[in-house]
């Protein structure tokens, strides 16, 4: 006989396997063991960098015409190795002013790490020096043009026949401008020595032309050298007249607002045909020194410069510098402009 449930009681009957069945089911699971799985292996670590090298430039140069210095640029050291990044510094930097002298850099590099390395170099800075005046006029007779007495027979002493010629080259402006311009580099386009000599010239026949030349080359300063012709017969008052004159020359250069450098005349080698006697040029050369002293001008002793060696400076007919004897008087009144305008 086949027993029938009621349909309610049936249900609960399912109802109670289903729940029987998911507790085993349940507990079952708490109790399984699910395995761990295994980490990667790790990667080695990077290799570490050599430590920095810092390698500087050469050494820097620079020049300037001021007295403060310059700004200084130079190139920036190379690095190499270290851990990245690498940060290079110097003191002082790149572009700062540096004064007239030597100065060292001193550079050191760093890296990530904070391990360090150095190096330094100098920079130089030159002053280049310069002038507080450039132009020029030199005036005077055959001495300051340029004339230079060469021999015409074979023995070449004094009292051998002559000819007066004329070198452009060896003249004392020619060779003054050369010497300056080497000096003042940085002014050499407006540095200029006009020569304004005239050969056979006295100094009481020079006013006018020496009045044009001022108003014709309008120089900063006057280099005047004149009277030899004057004095060379010793006639009677030709040494106060040619001193009045010189006077009167000076003083309109220096109303004009010009430096004036008053020389005293070249001395003789004696027994030349042209030598001026000792006792006109001592009495001529000191009145240079009153009107010097008078009108402001300042002197330049080029007699006493070419005296030192007058066999060596002054030419066969005992009168003319020879060409030893042009550079001797350009480098006098060199020394002369130098030590009056050259800035400090």
């Amino acid at each position: 006989m086949v027993q029938v449930f009621p349909s309610s009681l049936r249900a609960r009957f399912i109802l109670a396997a289903v729940l029987v069945t998911a507790l085993g089911t349940a507990c079952s699971g708490s109790t399984a063991t699910s395995p761990t799985p295994t980490p990667p292996p790790l990667p080695p670590p990077p290799p570490v960098a050599a430590e920095p090298t810092l390698a500087c430039p050469n050494p820097v140069s620079a020049s300037t015409t001021a007295t403060t210095g310059i700004a200084v640029t130079y190139t920036a050291p190379t690095a190499e190795g270290g851990q990245s990044p690498v940060t290079v510094t110097c003191t002082p930097e790149s572009g700062t002013m540096f004064g007239v002298g030597q100065a060292s850099v001193e550079c050191t590099a760093e890296d990530s790490l904070a391990r360090t390395a150095s190096c330094s170099f100098p920079v130089t800075v030159t002053r280049i020096p310069s002038i507080s005046k450039t132009r020029l006029l030199a005036f005077g007779d055959s001495i300051t043009y340029g004339e230079v007495s060469f021999p015409v027979s074979s023995s070449g002493g004094l009292g051998t026949s002559f000819k007066l010629v004329q070198v452009p080259s060896a003249a004392y402006p020619t060779v003054l401008g050369k010497q300056l311009v080497a000096r003042y580099s940085s002014q050499k386009d407006s540095i200029s020595v006009a020569n304004y000599g005239l050969g056979g010239e006295k100094a009481v026949n020079a006013r006018d032309r020496f009045f044009a030349a001022l108003n014709t080359a309008r120089p900063d300063v006057v280099l005047l050298m004149e009277g030899s012709n004057d004095i060379a017969l010793g006639e009677d008052g030709a040494a106060s007249s040619a001193a009045r004159e010189i006077g009167i020359m000076v003083g309109e250069a220096r109303r004009r607002g010009m430096f004036v450098f008053l020389a005293t005349i070249a001395p003789g080698w004696p027994g030349g045909s042209k030598t001026i006697s000792p006792i006109l040029l001592t009495d001529y050369n000191n009145r240079m020194r009153s009107v010097a002293g008078s009108t402001g001008a300042t002197l330049v002793d080029i007699n006493a410069a070419l005296a030192t060696d007058v066999t060596r400076y002054i030419g066969v007919d005992g009168l003319h510098p020879n060409e030893a004897g042009y550079a001797k008087i350009a480098e006098t009144f060199y020394n002369a402009i130098r030590s009056q305008f050259e800035l400090p």
